[in-house]
């Protein structure tokens, strides 16, 4: 199958890029949409392609299969910190009189990231914040915005918000979900938007704060430039645009002015103020530990660009933020180090902070992905973990780790068949591979196959006799059972198949 053909269309329609290891992505989700439409026999591809450049309920569900839409309550908390301590304030306090400020979120997926700002709103104001704010959403997917407007969410996307506010603003249902209250939900309009059409509705004009936050992965570097001098002209003179921590350098074109504030940066379409003088310099701030090496990467290739180009740095200077000229830029090795340094210590939101740039480099380093992959599956993300182990897989068709995991998400999803066929290839790939004949014995035990069943059992345990130091096989996230509580497992199992060794 090819798929220049299609990569043109997305590129051209969409701004999307699948190059390099999102490729496998894209033939995926092609695959599967023409299976959805029967498309079949020798010219199938082709007249899928044609149906795709014509359809555009089509292009919408084949879009929806190629966003992630990964989100969640309360992501990133230091840019919902910066709106009610800073930026709110500022912008209710200017605002002319009778009109409420207007807050867009572009790439808005299932509703978590403008719900969460009207939550955050409400704390800080109560129900005159619904007169003073204004809140919009926008994306490209169609039935992400349906699931925006429903307000129904399952407990994955409340992993980052204070179990208080959960009990405030949603109500639980017998099917296992979470309801939105209907004054929040009610009060946040959703749109659909395709970030290069032209030109952007006429409502979304005069914007006082736009969040686009986690999108510009998708884009190549031309696209990014577009969409950022678009959305600048969105902005209200002194509005101002904020980015997902580990994207904000990267897409500093010169549009809008660079701002720092606590440690978090942004945009703001007004000049930047003068540096203060050394009596009136505020006291530093340590920025979030996520935020530190994407800043000094993207600083560095500034201040190399401003020299090129013969101008004065845009940056504030260092009596504002030393670090970034004093801190060496940190490399991809260093930056994967601090994510699994993260990882290891279960903070898993700031570890794919981190992972995000690395792993939407056209060249990605497998372990990068791996790592991804496995965090979200910690996080109980299966889908998007095991896509992400797909890739990997792309790259080397024998990683070990990404086919353990591809095993085990396969389990928890209940297809055994091909759970088994990932642990084999991992077992042909590393026969003393511990974690691969244990999640092996799982899957044979579940499928009723006792015989098997017993000899994986014995082998994991086997292997474990080696001492704990093995249970470094079986990845970076911290192990849920103890050596010996493996072994303790391992061993009941036996005795319930009627053979303990």
């Amino acid at each position: 199958m090819s798929l220049e053909a299609a990569k043109t269309l997305l590129k051209s329609r969409l701004g999307l890029s699948f190059e390099g290891h999102w490729e496998h992505l894209l033939r995926r989700a092609i695959e599967r949409r023409q299976a959805a439409t029967r498309a079949t026999g020798a010219s199938a591809h082709l007249d899928y392609l044609a149906r795709l450049a014509l359809d555009a309920e089509e292009l919408d569900a084949l879009t929806s299969l190629l966003t992630i839409n990964e989100t969640y309550f309360y992501r990133e908390p230091e840019h919902l910190r910066l709106l009610t301590d800073h930026l709110a304030p500022e912008l209710r306090r200017n605002r002319p009189p009778g009109r409420p400020v207007r807050i867009l979120c572009v790439g808005c997926a299932t509703g978590e990231e403008p719900y969460s700002i009207r939550m955050a709103l409400r704390e800080r104001w109560g129900e005159q914040s619904d007169r003073d704010f204004a809140i919009s959403g926008a994306d490209l997917d169609r039935e992400a915005l349906a699931a925006a407007r429903r307000g129904h969410y399952r407990p994955l996307a409340f992993r980052a918000l204070d179990p208080a506010l959960r009990a405030r603003w949603f109500t639980a249902n017998p099917e296992g979900d979470w309801r939105l209250a209907d004054s929040i939900r009610g009060s946040v309009e959703f749109l659909q938007l395709n970030l290069l059409a032209t030109p952007y509705p006429d409502e979304l004009q005069g914007q006082d704060l736009i969040f686009y936050r986690n999108l510009s992965i998708y884009f190549d570097a031309p696209t990014r430039q577009l969409v950022m001098a678009r959305l600048s002209d969105l902005l209200q003179p002194a509005g101002y645009l904020i980015l997902g921590v580990a994207e904000t350098l990267a897409n500093d074109f010169g549009f809008l002015t660079l701002r720092e504030q606590g440690g978090v940066w942004f945009f703001a379409k007004q000049p930047a103020a003068p540096a203060p003088g050394p009596k009136t310099t505020p006291p530093r701030r340590k920025p979030p530990i996520r935020v530190r090496p994407a800043v000094a990467e993207a600083a560095a290739r500034s201040r190399i660009g401003d020299r090129e180009a013969g101008s004065g740095s845009r940056l504030p200077t260092s009596r504002t933020s030393p670090s970034l000229t004093r801190s060496p830029v940190p490399s991809p090795a260093q930056r994967y180090q601090e994510a699994l340094t993260l990882t290891q210590a279960e903070r898993y939101t700031a570890a794919l902070e981190i992972l995000a740039p690395l792993c939407a480099t056209p060249e990605v380093d497998p372990a990068h992905l791996t790592l991804r992959a496995q965090i979200l599956y910690a996080q109980g993300d299966l889908d998007v973990a095991a896509e992400t182990a797909r890739q990997v897989l792309v790259a080397d068709p024998w990683a070990l780790e990404a086919l353990v995991l591809l095993g085990r998400i396969s389990r928890a999803q209940g297809d055994l068949d091909a759970a088994v066929e990932h642990l084999r290839r991992a077992i042909y790939q590393q026969p003393d591979h511990w974690p691969a004949h244990g999640e092996l014995a799982e899957c044979r035990r579940a499928a009723g196959q006792d015989e098997a069943a017993r000899r994986e059992y014995g082998i994991a345990l086997r292997l474990l006799a080696a001492g704990p130091e093995v249970l470094a096989q079986a990845g970076p996230l911290p192990p849920a059972l103890t050596w010996m509580d493996l072994r303790q497992l391992y061993q009941a199992r036996l005795a319930r198949l009627g053979h303990l060794n």
